[in-house]
């Protein structure tokens, strides 16, 4: 059977997945590269459960007095918090409301945002190279989290959205949980928690909509997510690169019996952690030689044709219908000091639910970057110890 004679089925919603995840790759990588996206006006014991939203993991929080609950998307790739609001201009506060804003005027704990860095008091603006943006200005009240204890954290900063371009499906916002280092890194929440988490924080992503992860934050953090003992040095951001990532460092990656080294050509800038990625990038020259190893051990099953209108996303694909034991190449990520055995749901991508199946990896546009992203980080639990400078990866059922 060749591949023309079967295309692969992949419906609009997830082609729109794939369309969205690679505009947020695009906009990762100017963060990478501290070009970060042009700044506008002033310098312009219930668990916290953790959802699938659009190929992103949404976590319910709640802001101000009485509380008003969103879903945000989890994102480790971004420090700065933001939810849709109604302008703060606006008031007072509306009978009839839109459950997916927040409104300022509502709440008895909101205030303007006090902060050390004039823009903090002023619009802000963000434009992306992938022609998204959003535009608001920041404000401070109080942010509640639950994770079996109920945490209340008086004034946190956070960006109230009024302008938004842009998809982002069942998310309210983002809960950005990145590194401070940037001239509005003070808003991040780690900084903003630091004497109640101590930026430490752990999560476990879920596979499926029918099952529910978690995030956890400071001592709660390292009881639920105990150290497994394997942990890998979290490293300082290169110079000249964006310092609000997590970056790591990949050295090899194993597939079948073939061990792909990464170069030191290409570990510069070399990885990131990134939660509000769904689809792992790699360099070019890494991707191509694990995609025709993939190939190769796959060849017994029959290859499916892919779109071209989904940016070369998912461009090896198989359809394993008649096959009641396929079976998936092993992958192991080898960072400093800790090897990641990938589970098979990770490896590959299921094209909505049929017997479809694609390697669920993707070459970056520019060479040398990897980002890891969340279908990789599935079923783990994993732990980011910033005081201590590690991230610690341990096996979970969520």
């Amino acid at each position: 059977m060749t591949a023309s004679h079967t295309p692969l089925h992949l419906s609009a919603q997830v082609l729109k997945i794939l369309a969205e995840d690679e505009r947020r790759v695009q906009v990762r990588y100017t963060g990478i590269y501290n070009r970060r996206p042009v700044w506008g006006k002033g310098e312009r014991e219930r668990d916290p459960d953790v959802s699938i939203g659009a190929g992103n993991y949404l976590v319910q929080v709640r802001f101000g007095t009485p509380v008003q609950t969103f879903n945000l998307t989890l994102d480790t790739g971004s420090y700065k918090t933001w939810v849709r609001c109604q302008p703060t201009t606006m008031s007072p506060c509306p009978k009839q409301q839109n459950a997916s804003l927040y409104y300022p005027s509502c709440s008895s704990t909101y205030s303007n945002a006090t902060c050390s860095t004039p823009s903090c008091n002023n619009d802000d603006e963000e434009n992306y190279m992938d022609n998204s943006e959003i535009a608001g200005t920041y404000v401070a009240d109080t942010l509640r989290i639950e994770d079996g204890d109920e945490y209340d954290i008086p004034k946190f900063v956070f960006l109230c959205v009024y302008h938004e371009k842009g998809e982002f499906e069942d998310a309210n916002g983002i809960l950005g949980l990145g590194l401070s280092g940037t001239s509005h890194g003070s808003y991040a929440l780690t900084t903003q928690t630091a004497a109640m988490f101590h930026k430490v924080f752990c999560h476990c992503l879920p596979t499926s909509t029918n099952s529910d992860g978690y995030v956890y934050f400071g001592e709660k953090a390292r009881e639920k997510c105990p150290f497994s003992g394997s942990y890998t040095p979290l490293l300082s951001s290169p110079s000249g690169h964006d310092p609000s990532f997590y970056y790591v460092n990949l050295i090899s990656i194993t597939i079948g019996q073939k061990r792909v080294n990464i170069s030191s050509s290409v570990s510069s800038p070399r990885t990131i952690l990134d939660s509000g990625t769904v689809i792992t990038r790699l360099p070019s020259s890494v991707y191509s030689v694990l995609r025709s190893e993939f190939r190769g051990l796959m060849s017994e099953y029959p290859p499916v044709s892919t779109p071209p209108s989904h940016d070369n996303v998912l461009d090896t694909c198989y359809n394993l219908k008649e096959y009641n034991n396929p079976v998936i190449p092993k992958m192991v990520l080898h960072f400093e000091n800790l090897d990641l055995d990938l589970d098979q749901t990770a490896v590959t991508w299921t094209a909505d639910d049929t017997s479809q199946v694609c390697f669920a990896f993707a070459e970056c546009k520019e060479d040398g970057l990897t980002i890891i992203g969340n279908h990789q980080q599935q079923k783990r639990n994993i732990l980011y110890n910033v005081p201590e400078q590690r991230v610690e990866i341990g096996h979970d059922n969520c």
